[in-house]
C-alpha cells in the first residue's frame, strides 16, 4: 500500500507546462498513457473574475494582490493503478464539503511516469536519467546541470528497476464562494485533510510534510548522499519559511477580512441609528408644529369663547330690561282691573 500523500504548492506559469507535458519532457517509462487523464473544470481568468466579484461584494473591498496570486494551488497526490478520475472528483468533494474551499479547477493524472533503480540509486527521467532516441543516458559528471547535452553516458536499461509512481496533478483553489473569501485552514487542518486524503483513497496514513516534491528522497551512497541531504535539508528548510510566510500571509488577510467584516456590521449599525434617529428628529419637528399649531386654534378657540361670554351678558342685560318692563306691565294690567272693577 502506497502512503497517502497531498502535497501543495502554489500554481505558478509552469505548472500546466509541466502537467500536460507541454515542454516536450515527457517522463514516462511505462506504455499504459491511455491510463492517463485530464480535464477542465473551470476556467483560470472567469474563475478569478467571479472570485474577485464576490468577494467585493462579501468585503465591501477589492480582493488584495497577494490573494490573487495565491488563488490558485496545485496538489500533487499519491494515488494507485485502481484509482480513477472520479475518485478524485469525489475526494475534492469531500474536502469541499469538510474544510470549505478546495474548488477543483483541473485534473491531471499520470499513470505512466516512475523511476529506475539500480544498485540502490534512483535514477528520475530529466535529473538523473534521460531518453535520447530510443536509447537511455546518464550523466558523467553529476555535479553539471542537468542538460540534454550533459548526459552522455549510455546505459543498458533492462539492467534497471522500474517503480511505478502514479499520481494526480490538481490545481484547486481556497476561495468559498458561501463564505465570499477563502476558507482557512491551520496546520491541524493540513494534518486533518491528509488524513481523510488517504481514508478515501484507502492509502496508508504518514504524517508528511505540507510542501515537498512527490517522492524526493533519492538514495545515494557515499558522499554524494550527504550532499543531497545537505541540499534537501535545505529546499525543506526554505520550503518550511516559505509556508510560513504564507500561512502569515493567510492569517493576517483573514484577521483583516474577519476585521472588515466587523467595520461594515459597525458602519451598518451606525447608518442604521443615523437613519433612527433622522426619523425621530423629523417626527419631533412634526410634533412641535402640530403644538404650535394646535396653541393657535387654542387662542381662536379662547377669543371666541371670550366674544360668546360678551354676548352672554349683553343678552343677560336685555332680558332683565324685558323682565323690569314685563314687571311694569304687569302693575299697569292689575291697575287697570282695579278700576275697572269700581
Amino acid at each position: 500500500m502506497r502512503k497517502a500523500s497531498f502535497s501543495v504548492e502554489r500554481r505558478n506559469e509552469q505548472t500546466d507546462i509541466h502537467t500536460q507535458r507541454l515542454n516536450g519532457h515527457n517522463s514516462a517509462i511505462f506504455d499504459n498513457s491511455s491510463f492517463n487523464y485530464f480535464k477542465t473544470y473551470y476556467d483560470y481568468d472567469k474563475f478569478l473574475e467571479s472570485a474577485k466579484d464576490k468577494y467585493q461584494q462579501t468585503i465591501k473591498q477589492r480582493m488584495q494582490k497577494s490573494a490573487i496570486e495565491n488563488i490558485f494551488q496545485e496538489a500533487i497526490i499519491t494515488i494507485d493503478d485502481t484509482h480513477t478520475q472520479n475518485d478524485l472528483v469525489d475526494l475534492f468533494f469531500d474536502l469541499k464539503q469538510r474544510f470549505g474551499g478546495h474548488e477543483l479547477i483541473n485534473l491531471t493524472i499520470h499513470k505512466d511516469e516512475g523511476y529506475f533503480v539500480k544498485d540502490g540509486i534512483n535514477y528520475k527521467p530529466y535529473k538523473n536519467i534521460i531518453k535520447k532516441d530510443e536509447d537511455w543516458y546518464i550523466s558523467a559528471d553529476e555535479k553539471k546541470e542537468t542538460k540534454a547535452e550533459n548526459f552522455s553516458l549510455k546505459v543498458d536499461i533492462s539492467s534497471f528497476t522500474k517503480v511505478s509512481t502514479p499520481h494526480a496533478h490538481a490545481v484547486f483553489s481556497m476561495f468559498d464562494f458561501k463564505l465570499g473569501r477563502n476558507a482557512r485552514m491551520q496546520k491541524k487542518d493540513m494534518v486533518e485533510r491528509l488524513k481523510l486524503v488517504a481514508d478515501i483513497l484507502k492509502l496508508e496514513y504518514a504524517l508528511q510534510k505540507i510542501y515537498k516534491i512527490l517522492d524526493s528522497n533519492i538514495d545515494i551512497t557515499g558522499v554524494k548522499e550527504q550532499e543531497l541531504k545537505s541540499l534537501e535539508f535545505k529546499i525543506e528548510a526554505r520550503n518550511q519559511e516559505l509556508f510560513r510566510i504564507n500561512n502569515s500571509i493567510a492569517e493576517k488577510e483573514y484577521l483583516l477580512d474577519e476585521l472588515l467584516q466587523k467595520v461594515t456590521l459597525k458602519k451598518t449599525k451606525f447608518n442604521s441609528l443615523s437613519d433612527k434617529i433622522s426619523l425621530k428628529n423629523r417626527e419631533f419637528e412634526d410634533l412641535i408644529t402640530l403644538i404650535l399649531t394646535k396653541e393657535d386654534e387654542i387662542d381662536k378657540l379662547q377669543n371666541k369663547i371670550m366674544e360668546k361670554n360678551s354676548d352672554i351678558s349683553a343678552l343677560d342685560v336685555k332680558i332683565k330690561e324685558r323682565e323690569f318692563i314685563l314687571e311694569e306691565l304687569k302693575q299697569e294690567i292689575e291697575l287697570a282691573n282695579h278700576l275697572k272693577n269700581i
